[in-house]
């Protein structure tokens, strides 16, 4: 089964769309690491913490100072990056996983290391394919997103709302 390690802000925005237990229900393996429960707040780790709870989410815990170690020198090799990113990134590298990020500097950096990286838009995409949620529903919730967090890349959202709105149609 494939393996998807999450960052901190692709679980933040599934939160703030409510969309983290549809999220869960994908047929993959979810991960994160302990570093990025820290950096979430109260209310969203309540939300994360149920699905661990719930085996829905495996949270990894970084014990071994191997691990440490290793996260340490991708943090050292990088500019810019957290420790809690370079986690992410890590454990992506070391399970053979997909790094799911919204991050363009870590997302850079993990691909230039042979990481493959995924973003939200992906997330949504795969959500419809395993028929978690209607088109229409993925529309709202991206143009939801898209108002609270305008990083997200405007040109491939719109695109990707144009067919989902095609879909939509074929789908009544």
């Amino acid at each position: 089964m494939k393996i998807l390690i999450n960052d901190a802000n692709i679980l933040i925005d599934l939160v703030k769309i409510s969309l983290l237990n549809r999220f869960s229900d994908l047929s993959y393996e979810l991960y994160t690491t302990d570093f990025i429960l820290a950096e979430v707040n109260q209310a969203q780790k309540k939300e994360i913490v149920k699905l661990i709870g719930d085996a829905k989410i495996n949270l990894i815990v970084t014990t071994e100072m191997e691990d440490f170690q290793g996260i340490y020198n991708l943090l050292e090799e990088s500019s810019g990056l957290s420790f809690q990113d370079c986690s992410a990134w890590y454990y992506s590298k070391k399970m053979n996983g997909t790094l799911i990020t919204g991050d363009r500097k870590l997302r850079k950096t993990a691909e230039i290391d042979g990481v493959e990286v995924r973003g939200i838009i992906y997330i949504m995409d795969e959500i419809l394919r395993q028929g978690i949620i209607s088109f229409e529903d993925a529309i709202q919730k991206i143009e939801l997103l898209f108002s609270l967090n305008n990083r997200l890349p405007h040109k491939e959202l719109t695109k990707r709302i144009n067919l989902w709105k095609k879909q939509k149609h074929v789908e009544q």
